[in-house]
C-alpha cells in the first residue's frame, strides 16, 4: 500500500479546469500520472464577485501509468497495482475503476468544502499492489505462528482473571516491527531476562489487535469508529508507524456530525494535524448544526482555543 499527496499548481479553482502532477515511485518504474479535471462550476460560470466557495463543484482524477512500466507489462500480476483509491481535501474517500491497462478513472466527486480562491487542492492518492503466492505465504506462515502460539518466547500479561489473561509473541519479530520492543528487550533491561511483559495502560483486546497488526499488517477486525482511537494510541504507544496512518486514513474517511467535535478535540490533544485540520473544516462549514450540540458546548469549556478556531471558520 502506497500513500501520497499532490496539491497541483497556483492556479486558482476559479479559473482552473484542469491540473496534472507527475511522479516516481519506488515500487514501479516509468512515471505516474494524476490529473485532475473540473466538470461542473466552469470558469466562465464563475465571476469575481461570486461566493467564494461552490456546493455545486465538482472534479474527476484519472491515474495513468506508463505503460511501458514493468508493473503494467509483466504478464503474472506480481507488482501491479491492482486498486486505487483518492481523497480531496482529506474528507472524501472514492475509488478508481480501471478502464484501460495502467488507467484508473473516479466518477464525478462533490467537493463542497473546496474554496474557489484556493490554488492548492489537497489530494491524497493510495495504491494497492498485488503481490506474489510466495509473499502471501511467507506472512501467512509468521502469522501462525502467532495465531496459533508456537515457539513464543516472550509472553504479555494483563492482570486480569480472564481466561485469556495472557498472550505469546516473539521477541524476533516484535523487535522488527517495533523500536519500543527493540529497546524494552535490549540486554540489561528486565523484560529481556524474565521475558514478561505486563500491558497496564491498553485494554486487552487492543492490543492483541495491536499483535495482530504487527504479525499480518492488517487489522482484525476491519477498523470501525469504536476501535480506530484507541488502536492508534496503541500503535502510537509501540511505534507502529503504518498502523497509525491506517487509523487516521480511516478516521478522516468517516468525519461525521455526530463526531466531528470529538474526533478534532481528540486530534488536537494527540496533536494529529491532519485530522484536526480536516475536522475544523467540517465543523466550520456545518456551524449552525454543531453549535446545538451538547458536544460544541463542552468544546467551549475544555478546548477555549479549539473553540475560537472552529467559530472563526464558521463566520467566514
Amino acid at each position: 500500500m502506497v500513500a501520497l499527496k499532490f496539491k497541483g499548481h497556483s492556479t486558482p479553482l476559479r479559473t482552473m479546469s484542469s491540473q496534472e502532477g507527475k511522479f516516481q515511485l519506488k515500487h514501479i518504474s516509468g512515471l505516474v500520472s494524476l490529473h485532475l479535471s473540473r466538470t461542473s462550476g466552469q470558469p466562465k460560470q464563475l465571476r469575481a464577485g461570486s461566493e467564494n466557495s461552490s456546493p455545486g463543484l465538482e472534479f474527476t482524477i484519472q491515474l495513468s501509468l506508463d505503460t511501458s512500466s514493468r508493473c503494467v507489462c509483466c504478464k503474472d500480476n506480481y507488482g501491479k497495482p491492482t486498486a486505487v483509491w483518492v481523497s480531496i481535501d482529506e474528507c472524501q474517500v472514492v475509488a478508481l475503476k480501471s478502464f484501460s491497462p495502467g488507467q484508473w478513472k473516479s466518477a464525478k466527486i462533490p467537493s463542497p468544502l473546496l474554496k474557489l480562491e484556493q490554488t492548492k487542492i489537497p489530494c491524497t492518492l493510495v495504491i494497492h499492489f498485488a503481490r506474489t503466492a510466495g509473499e502471501i505465504n511467507a506472512r501467512m506462515q509468521f502469522f501462525n505462528l502467532y495465531v496459533n502460539q508456537l515457539n513464543c518466547d516472550v509472553t504479555f500479561h494483563f492482570g486480569t482473571a480472564e481466561k485469556d489473561g495472557q498472550i505469546g509473541g516473539h521477541v524476533t519479530i516484535l523487535s522488527a516491527r517495533s523500536s519500543v520492543f527493540a529497546a524494552m528487550f535490549q540486554s540489561g533491561m528486565q523484560e529481556a531476562s524474565t521475558r514478561k511483559v505486563c500491558i497496564k495502560d491498553i485494554k486487552p483486546d487492543i492490543f492483541k489487535q495491536l499483535l495482530h497488526y504487527i504479525y499480518s499488517g492488517r487489522t482484525s477486525p476491519e477498523l470501525s469508529e469504536e476501535i480506530a482511537q484507541p488502536l492508534f494510541v496503541a500503535a502510537d504507544m509501540y511505534d507502529i508507524g503504518d498502523l497509525k496512518d491506517e487509523c487516521i486514513q480511516f478516521l478522516l474517511s468517516c468525519i461525521s456530525l455526530e463526531n466531528a467535535v470529538n474526533l478534532m478535540a481528540w486530534a488536537h490533544v494527540r496533536s494529529i494535524d491532519s485530522l484536526k485540520e480536516a475536522t475544523l473544516t467540517f465543523v466550520g462549514s456545518n456551524g449552525k448544526e454543531i453549535c446545538k450540540q451538547d458536544d460544541w458546548e463542552r468544546l467551549t469549556k475544555n478546548y477555549p482555543d479549539l473553540c475560537v478556531m472552529a467559530t472563526r471558520l464558521m463566520l467566514k
